[in-house]
């Protein structure tokens, strides 16, 4: 392969991106990396850990235009990908490894959903849809969503026994550049690797 072809590499693809939680605690901002990421930061993302799931807020600082599902990123959506064991050296998305589609607004029966796609002979039950709860509040200038995923809907999650996870995000807004967390999806395909997720580490 040319060097030339060879997809632009920002430096923080090269560091871990860390976060800690005090298990139950409420809610706590994730300092984005937008500015590292060569992008307009227009969301904000909270996350608490507790032994009876995962909740989120989500805070959009546009208003909301239309929901598209299951091609979230043509509209405005949030994707999560969660591994609840945390495997460090993990290449590709294991039986561990969730993604979850979070919309504003319900799509043909849908306004949340997994879509985990596993790239082994791994298998299990995706979570039911009706065990995801997603609420949002719409203003002119912003949006706002609050989302729980229960214990049941994670597949090896015990925040006890193996406290450290591994996480990443993605805020879509239609048209426009997503906000990525940690790392962007545009030059490593982080959504398939769980090793570019940041590590979650559960007090």
């Amino acid at each position: 392969m040319d060097l030339r072809e060879f997809p632009a590499v920002l430096p923080l693809h090269f560091f871990e991106v860390e976060l800690e939680f005090d298990l139950g605690e409420k809610p706590i901002l994730i300092e984005g990396n937008s500015e590292f990421l060569d992008e307009e930061s227009f969301s904000e993302v909270r996350a608490a850990f507790s032994e009876g799931g995962i909740s989120l807020e989500i805070k959009v600082l546009k208003s909301f235009e239309k929901a598209v599902f299951p091609d979230v990123e043509k509209g405005d959506g949030f994707e999560l990908f969660v591994d609840t064991r945390g495997i460090r050296d993990a290449l590709i998305v294991h039986k561990y490894c969730h993604h979850f589609v979070f919309l504003p607004k319900e799509v043909d029966g849908v306004i949340a959903a997994e879509v985990t796609r596993f790239k082994t002979n791994d298998k299990r039950e995706l979570s039911k849809k009706e065990s995801l709860k997603v609420t949002a509040q719409f203003s002119r200038s912003h949006y706002t969503m609050q989302a729980f995923i229960p214990d049941e809907a994670l597949y090896g999650y015990d925040p006890k026994e193996y406290s450290t996870l591994r996480m990443a995000y993605i805020v879509h807004r239609g048209a426009n550049h997503p906000n990525h967390f940690p790392k962007s999806n545009d030059e490593l395909n982080v959504k398939d690797h769980p090793s570019l997720w940041a590590q979650v580490q559960l007090q």
